[in-house]
């Protein structure tokens, strides 16, 4: 065979292999299909390998996949959504439409928090299956718990930055420099006439379930009333003791939180949360129904952590306990049960808070710098409650990171929030 006829003949044999090799290649079965996500996003941000910090407390989380899903697969069995510092599962309102998957919390998520999202054993309608997914997220803004439906942090302003509760007026404030660089400025207050103003405080208070916190400095320096003696400092409030209102003692020795209750009959109920660091309870020289006292005897007492003092002050009551609690520091001071108030005592039915004000009296108009509106008559005749005479017990110091919630915070969330914040 001459080698023209060898090139041509082995040219043919592998073009043969190839076209056999071909055959082969078509008959075996292709790759089965996979249960793949096409998209993640939470509230408009994607979720993807780099852990996002700006999705917005009330996010709706959307699960694009690539193939129609199994509503039966897709529940709360199978998809988490975990809160990290304190290991809470949120709890989940789960739809499933063809290959999208919505995931609705049924809590607001609060702000600087990270979550863990994991979908676990996901099918699709053939029976496919996608083993495993895990993502993360951080909520935008500062650290806050949910429930958060009002929030001032002063940045040279006085806008909510929840939108919800628009200052009506504002007089004598000024601004300075916050205790810490992040938290930019705060609210400085003259001690005579400084107020802030917001219209329809009393919604603020309406709720089954309430938390306050605030940082405060209040500044013992030229406090004195006409007479010349030191006076107290009456720092925020809606309505005085018809709504509630937080001071401080003149000797910085205690202070308290009095707040409005909601009663079944439609009528309201004021009690008074006071602190003086003394240990007392129901059980040792307390009022009934003081379950808890901190003794700060030996440590320099209330005025250690108030006078001259950044102090980071969290209330907050549980509907479902009936019990209020104060917190310094983001430790527990003083706790109070109103079950344990005596048998016929209309505290023992409080069903949560309540405004309980009526104009000129009172108005429904949250007070920062006092503890009821300019034009609220109420205490009016006192020396300590006129808003007009400069030596009434007007607040002279600062306010920073002001929160209401509609929510009873927990103990956990209360440090974590102290904990971020600190000086």
């Amino acid at each position: 065979m001459n080698i023209k006829n060898l090139i041509v003949s082995r040219v043919f044999s592998f073009t043969c292999i190839i076209l056999f090799l071909g055959t082969l290649g078509c008959s075996k079965q292709s790759d089965p299909p996979t249960l793949d996500f096409n998209s993640l996003i939470a509230g408009g941000v994607g979720l993807g390998i780099v852990s996002p910090t700006t999705v917005p407390s009330n996010a709706t989380i959307i699960a694009s996949l690539s193939m129609n899903i199994d509503p039966a697969t897709a529940t709360s069995n199978t998809i988490k959504l975990r809160r990290d510092f304190d290991s809470t599962y949120v709890d989940l309102t789960i739809t499933v439409s063809g290959s999208t998957i919505t995931i609705v919390p049924n809590t607001d998520l609060g702000n600087g928090i990270y979550y863990e999202l994991t979908f676990t054993l996901i099918k699709a309608t053939d029976g496919t299956t996608m083993t495993y997914l895990w993502r993360s997220f951080t909520t935008i803004g500062n650290f806050g718990p949910p429930g958060l439906v009002a929030y001032w942090n002063f940045e040279g302003n006085t806008y909510d930055q929840k939108g919800n509760y628009n200052v009506s007026a504002v007089t004598d404030l000024n601004y300075t420099k916050s205790f810490r660089q992040s938290l930019g400025k705060c609210a400085a207050f003259n001690g005579t006439s400084t107020v802030i103003e917001v219209s329809n405080g009393d919604q603020l208070l309406n709720s089954p379930d309430f938390s306050l916190s605030f940082w405060v400095k209040a500044n013992s320096l030229y406090q004195v009333d006409s007479l010349g003696k030191p006076k107290g400092q009456l720092v925020l409030g809606v309505g005085d003791y018809k709504g509630f209102e937080f001071e401080i003692a003149s000797d910085y020795s205690s202070c308290e939180l009095v707040a409005s209750y909601a009663l079944p009959d439609g009528t309201t109920v004021s009690e008074d949360l006071s602190f003086a660091g003394d240990g007392k309870t129901e059980t040792n020289g307390g009022l009934p129904g003081w379950i808890y006292c901190a003794n700060l005897i030996s440590t320099g007492g209330v005025e250690g952590l108030l006078q001259d003092n950044w102090a980071f002050v969290t209330f907050t009551y549980s509907s479902a306990t009936r019990i209020g609690t104060l917190y310094i520091d983001g430790v527990m001071m003083k706790q109070q049960d109103f079950n344990k108030w005596p048998v016929g005592d209309p505290a023992r039915t409080i069903t949560g808070m309540k405004y309980g004000g009526s104009a000129p009296q009172q108005e429904n108009i949250f007070t920062m710098g006092f503890f009821h509106s300019v034009m609220s008559t109420a205490y009016s005749g006192t020396p300590w409650g006129n808003y007009f005479s400069p030596y009434s017990n007007h607040f002279r110091g600062w306010l920073d990171e002001v929160r209401i919630f509609h929510s009873a915070i927990t103990a956990v969330e209360v440090e974590q929030m102290y904990i971020l914040t600190k000086p």
